[in-house]
């Protein structure tokens, strides 16, 4: 048997810097960059604890499975930033790779924080070589200048964790310096974009179940009712003034946090979080009871699995009843019905027989042609709306999208989250009507006669 050659840009025991291959390897295909692309992953940013050598082994195996198939190569800096190029390869393999790969280090207090302010899509650069060739290459060889200049320490000059957080109010602060011109020409020498960006002030820690048992024993002991928000979901068509589907009611969790557990970031782990969340469901429903708070459409709200199975949710559904002639919507997570199926099937049984509503909430917009509405019996898809759709999907992606929206039906699908006119521009592109988010929030109010 032959012996498989030994691909030293698949190996994740790679050498300091390969940022002089990486130049030398996109040059070769200057004149032709049709169907290159590449992503940019700033590990960098981790803590040391996160960049060890098994981390890299692992991070480079979630990307070594597209290697020989799309002529893949990987290359790593100094400072554990990650690049990848390949040719030919679907956006949603590649996505799915870097998916893999951020699984790889999710413990990091950091990468935490990051996600945990939606700044996700912030940790990686796509550039689609066949447009944004000139860019990518300018931008290597600025990395490869900056090192063989010796004017950077590192390739991104990304300090540690440590150091990171220390510099955060100094990069704010003008300085006083008595030979600026020194100063300014290290400045212009930055070769990457500033990381500083994606963080806090500080990095704040996940709660524990310590912090846990107070935050659900003062949450049982307050009333919520004014910690309640809404946003409508509406139909946006064309240039017409949004048209109310349904309005969601939930508890502000950033308002919860800042009143409750200061210091704490009570997201930060997730099985914690669902925990926390069931008691967010038995304060949200006393609460919508008590002060008769029901809008004069359909009620959206979040719910847990577990939670449709008490005496406090059959209560909530029968005073429901009696103050509203439309349905519920309740809203689950993938995440929870994943977590435990044959406890959602027996949830969703009861859900049919009263008659109320199924929304799958906070999914990615690729799943939209994965997940089969119709054959989880649901009534709604929910899809959060992120900038990062604009370059990471392909036309491919694109065109099973427009596909998958036509197949749930287009009032069966929302796009949330929406911040801004391109998010519902985007939405339109796809054959979506239904958004939901502060820019339909902005839209309803100029609507309103004055």
């Amino acid at each position: 048997m032959q012996a498989t050659k030994k691909d030293p840009y698949s190996e994740s025991s790679a050498p300091p810097s390969q940022i002089e291959e990486l130049y030398q390897h996109i040059r070769t295909f200057r004149r032709f960059p049709n169907g290159y692309r590449a992503i940019h992953m700033h590990f960098s940013i981790l803590d040391r604890l996160h960049q060890q050598p098994h981390h890299r082994r692992a991070i480079a195996t979630a990307f070594n499975k597209l290697v020989n198939s799309y002529e893949g190569k990987l290359f790593w800096t100094q400072n554990f930033d990650f690049f990848f190029v390949c040719k030919g390869c679907p956006t949603s393999r590649i996505e799915a790779a870097k998916f893999d790969a951020i699984r790889a280090v999710n413990d990091s207090p950091v990468l935490k924080q990051i996600i945990d302010n939606s700044k996700d899509d912030e940790l990686c650069d796509w550039y689609d070589l066949s447009t944004e060739y000139e860019k990518f290459y300018d931008f290597v060889e600025k990395l490869r200048r900056g090192i063989n200049e010796g004017n950077a320490e590192n390739e991104s000059q990304a300090p540690n964790l440590r150091t990171l957080i220390a510099s955060l109010d100094q990069d704010n602060t003008p300085v006083k310096n008595k030979n600026p011109q020194t100063k300014v020409e290290k400045k212009e020498q930055k070769t990457v974009p500033s990381y500083e960006h994606l963080f806090q002030k500080s990095i704040t820690p996940p709660i524990g179940p310590i912090q846990l048992d107070k935050l659900e024993r003062n949450v049982l002991n307050m009333d919520m009712y004014s910690l309640i928000d809404e946003q409508n979901i509406c139909v946006v068509v064309d240039k017409m003034a949004p048209q109310i589907v349904f309005t969601k009611k939930y508890i502000s969790l950033d308002e919860v946090n800042d009143s409750i557990l200061p210091g704490y970031n009570i997201s930060g782990d997730k099985w914690l979080f669902q925990r926390l969340t069931e008691t967010f469901d038995l304060k949200l429903m006393q609460a919508l009871i008590d002060y008769k708070s029901f809008p004069e459409t359909v009620l959206s709200i979040n719910m847990n699995v577990s939670t449709i199975s008490t005496k406090e949710f059959d209560k909530f559904i029968a005073k429901q009843k009696s103050l509203s002639d439309h349905p519920l919507v309740l809203e689950i997570t993938l995440f929870d019905i994943m977590s435990d199926l044959t406890a959602y099937y027996k949830a969703q049984e009861k859900i049919n027989r009263l008659g109320c509503k199924i929304c799958i909430c906070k999914m990615d917009v690729q799943s939209l042609y994965v997940l089969n509405r119709e054959l989880i019996n649901v009534d709604f898809l929910k899809i959060r709306w992120k900038k990062n759709y604009l370059n990471a999907l392909s036309h491919t992606d694109i065109d099973r999208i427009k596909e998958a929206v036509k197949t749930q039906g287009k009032m069966r699908v929302v796009l949330s989250d929406c911040d801004s006119e391109e998010a519902i521009k985007f939405g339109n592109e796809l054959g979506i009507v239904m958004y939901q988010g502060f820019e339909i929030d902005r839209l309803q109010k100029l609507a309103k006669p004055s």
